[in-house]
């Protein structure tokens, strides 16, 4: 009974383990297509949110901006564009936005400040959006540039017309957008407070339908969403867009091609299979391979145990009575 207990929880550590090696091997592949096509284009949009949907899976996004902010002039600029997107989840199409950062250039004492760090923060009117176990107002990402996909994330927010995401819980009613700001850091960290990022006291950018009474150094009172024009499913004729409508509604599904970068996900399973069953045989098998030779080494070809003819290495000497 302890051998099955054993062998049954050795099953369950290498499932586990197989799901986390091949999980690692994916990143793999997402960071190495980010690293190839999409870390030297993040101010080409074109580009840059092809790449998106090639690493996020979106189903399409508006080619233009719903909404968008420049600014590209003096010591704090950015563009911030807000896309209506599409997703599949468990086989049913929702209706979302993708809020995306870039061309952010900031000087500071007339220098410019290298891969700044970003935090960029949605508040929401309503707590809707899941955060561990609870809803909150606010979707935060943290975006440094420095790091590779997918552990500094993207410039860019994704919120859906779904549950955990925008949609009040068991009711039909959706959450809108508050404000969205954005603070940066230089890159220095405070030790009093575990190494944490410092963030300018000015944020980078503060945008709502009113204006704030925070420091901002970018500031605006246009950003009123109408959530009409991200729901587009509704123009729909079927529960997904045919080829015509997406030409029609000018929205974008081309994708990269993952495939090439396949070979790092085969090589990482390869060493992971080689590993467990090399541990899998001395752990279950060593023993009776084994005992298995050995009990062949003393069988003849018939099958019958070999006739072992043991001869004393040391014999008694038989004296003759004469004493010869």
């Amino acid at each position: 009974m302890l051998k099955w207990l054993i062998r049954f929880f050795y099953l369950m550590i290498i499932s586990i383990a197989t799901i986390y090696v091949y999980g690692s091997a994916n990143y793999s592949r997402l960071e190495a297509y980010y690293s190839d096509y999409m870390e030297e284009h993040l101010d080409d949009a074109q580009t840059y949110l092809k790449g998106i949907n090639t690493l996020m899976g979106i189903d399409y996004y508006s080619n233009s901006a719903v909404y968008q902010y420049i600014q590209d002039e003096g010591d704090h600029q950015l563009t911030l564009g807000i896309y209506a997107i599409g997703v599949t989840l468990n086989d049913e199409l929702y209706d979302g936005m993708m809020i995306y950062v870039s061309n952010v250039k900031i000087y500071e004492d007339n220098e410019l400040v290298e891969n700044p760090k970003l935090k960029i923060t949605v508040t929401l009117d309503q707590n809707t959006y899941k955060s561990g176990e609870d809803f909150i107002s606010t979707a935060n990402v943290l975006f440094d540039p420095e790091k590779p996909f997918p552990y500094s994330y993207v410039p860019n927010v994704f919120l859906l017309y779904a549950d955990n995401y925008l949609k009040v819980v068991d009711q039909e009613v959706y959450a809108n957008i508050e404000r969205i700001s954005i603070s940066y850091s230089n890159g220095d960290l405070d030790p009093e407070k575990n190494n944490e990022l410092i963030y300018n006291d000015s944020l980078l950018f503060l945008g709502s339908d009113e204006i704030l009474s925070e420091a901002a150094f970018n500031k605006t009172d246009t950003l009123s969403l109408d959530p009409e024009d991200f729901k587009l499913s509704q123009q729909f004729a079927g529960d997904h867009p045919t080829a015509e409508e997406l030409a029609t509604m000018n929205l974008i599904t081309e994708r990269g091609n993952l495939g090439e970068y396949n070979y790092l996900i085969w090589r990482t399973m390869s060493i992971y299979v080689l590993i467990v069953g090399v541990l899998t045989y001395a752990l279950f098998f060593h023993k009776i391979v084994r005992a298995k030779l050995q009990e062949r080494r003393y069988q003849s070809k018939d099958g019958k145990p070999k006739e072992v003819n043991a001869q004393p290495i040391f014999k008694d000497i038989e004296y003759k009575e004469d004493g010869k």
